[in-house]
């Protein structure tokens, strides 16, 4: 099985992907199409050129690295393919039709809060829910519906939502994904040293009420469009 994680910034998707690599039977690639999302847009992140002296940056290099031919190998049963829902920019999803899809999303005004640090006036492009919501619905005409997570859920239950989404993936539960040793992993990307701060410090799912964040005025028209996108996946989360 290949599961195609499309998450929006921030929104606990490195700790998803961290706890999975966690059972022996998963194998975890971290934002495969990356470099390839760089190459396609011309965006400019703190990484931009971490990444693309290192990372798969045309549409077949990403679509081989993603091959789960040597986790097959290995004994693995599934390969977790954890991504930025806009890294699909520039690709058709239809050739991950035959995968299984998770879309992960946050709350936009948190989404703001943490894009802040590195991007004072992010777009659509950069904080996603357009992105998720038409990837939402193009799975569901093709009778594919995603399982769509809410990250204030997974926050606030992280053992009563990964149960749901195991289940959800027709996966037995495992309680080793609760956990995980402090620090990097091998698979982490070159972005890690910018982003992944908070998970290298954790060692677990813990659970706690999401925060409130204040939204800047400056945002405040982006903000009240995300917050109608983030309400259609609400409407269908786990």
């Amino acid at each position: 099985m290949v599961v195609h994680l499309w998450s929006g910034p921030r929104s606990l998707s490195t700790a998803l992907m961290y706890s999975v690599a966690q059972r022996p039977d998963f194998r975890v690639l971290d934002e495969p199409l990356y470099g390839h999302f760089l190459t396609h847009t011309g965006v400019e992140r703190p990484c931009r050129e971490a990444t693309l002296a290192s990372w798969p940056s045309t549409a077949e290099e990403a679509f081989r690295f993603m091959a789960p031919t040597a986790g097959e190998e290995s004994g693995d049963r599934v390969l977790f393919c954890k991504h930025m829902a806009n890294h699909l920019a520039g690709w058709e999803w239809t050739r991950f039709a035959h995968h299984r899809h998770v879309l992960l999303f946050r709350d936009p005004a948190a989404v703001m809060a943490s894009y802040g640090a590195h991007i004072d006036r992010p777009t659509m492009l950069d904080l996603c829910f357009a992105d998720q919501v038409e990837l939402m619905q193009a799975l569901e005409s093709a009778g594919t519906p995603p399982i769509v997570v809410s990250s204030d859920r997974l926050q606030r239950d992280p053992e009563h939502q990964l149960r749901l989404l195991f289940r959800a993936l027709g996966l037995e539960w495992d309680p080793a994904v609760l956990r995980w040793e402090a620090g990097a992993r091998k698979e982490d990307g070159p972005w890690a040293p910018w982003w992944y701060g908070g998970v290298h410090a954790s060692t677990g799912w813990e659970a706690r009420p999401p925060q409130a964040y204040a939204v800047p005025s400056h945002l405040a028209d982006l903000h009240a469009e995300c917050q109608k996108l983030h309400a259609q996946l609400l409407q269908n989360a786990i």
